[in-house]
């Protein structure tokens, strides 16, 4: 038995209804989801034989990381949001912005002369058009072979089509989501280290990760996410580790995006295995929201 929980929706850049998805993991038997779908709460339908998190994945802008490393890049996976939040609020104004961004986007690749349109981006069933349908667009126009290749060529961290202009500063999403009472984890940490072939440096693990990880610990961030689908045993456990010496929690997952992503399956990890993310994890997590919402009725009462 396991959890996943980091899974995306035809709501951002997946290909699965909710339902489906909700479905899909019934079926193999996990405990837990949550669907994190970038910049978009997606509601999801209840279930009696499965427990559902409500979650949202935010890309966030961290001058001093991009200064150092252009091709890094930072996700957050927030967890216990709700509807009627600031944090949820404020995701409306990013959507804006990362529509602005997308057109940004597009008129950089017209100006490198590839074919592509504005309107096209209307084609998909999304609440958030992204990178990925951009480089969905590139591939079946034939200028690409494979959604990695364009992120490779060129809309990886670095490279012509990288705009984050939509991007919030990472202190501000951190303290929002404090407001609102969420738990803040560190998605597929190896981003922090990757370089320009829009993949993680060899050695990853090192003491420049460690700093960049305390330092995101003292922003206020509570965990990072030390299970992942690419992610081996051994990484998984120096992940573990880190996360241990600087006092923070763990959460895992799939980051299942359905057809768009086809070598990652829901509930399943590396080299194909099924992902092994122990129920404690949520357990653990659900134990540090409490202690949010008792701190919250405690200073109500007081007042």
């Amino acid at each position: 038995m396991s959890i996943d929980l980091h899974l995306h929706s035809e709501n951002s850049d997946g290909t699965d209804s909710p339902e489906s998805i909700i479905e899909k993991a019934i079926e193999i038997q996990l405990e837990a989801i949550s669907i994190t779908d970038h910049e978009y709460l997606t509601n999801v339908p209840t279930s009696e034989n499965i427990e559902i998190i409500k979650g949202v994945e935010v890309s966030v802008s961290w001058e001093k990381l991009e200064k150092s490393n252009p091709y890094a890049g930072i996700h957050l996976l927030l967890y216990f949001v709700e509807e009627k939040s600031p944090v949820n609020s404020f995701l409306e104004e990013i959507r804006i912005l990362k529509n602005i961004r997308n057109y940004e986007i597009i008129e950089n690749l017209q100006n490198e002369g590839l074919d592509i349109n504005k309107s096209e981006l209307s084609n998909f069933k999304t609440q958030v058009p992204g990178r990925p349908h951009i480089a969905s667009i590139l591939k079946d126009k034939g200028h690409v072979s494979s959604i990695n290749e364009a992120f490779i060529k060129y809309l990886g961290n670095g490279k012509i089509g990288d705009s984050r202009s939509h991007q919030p500063n990472i202190e501000k999403i951190i303290n929002l989501a404090q407001e609102s009472k969420c738990l803040v984890f560190l998605a597929h940490p190896h981003t922090l280290m990757s370089n320009d072939k829009y993949s993680k440096k060899e050695n990853w693990i090192n003491d420049s990760f460690f700093e960049l990880v305390k330092e995101l610990s003292e922003f206020g961030i509570n965990g990072l996410e030390a299970t992942y689908s690419s992610y081996s045993k051994n990484v998984t456990n120096q992940i573990s580790e880190v996360a241990k010496k600087l006092n923070l929690l763990e959460c895992g997952g799939s980051d299942y995006h359905g057809d768009i992503k086809p070598n990652i399956n829901l509930g399943y990890g590396y080299e194909n295995t099924p992902i092994k993310v122990p129920y404690e994890f949520l357990n653990d997590m659900k134990e540090k929201h409490g202690q949010k919402i008792g701190s919250l009725i405690m200073r109500l009462i007081q007042k």
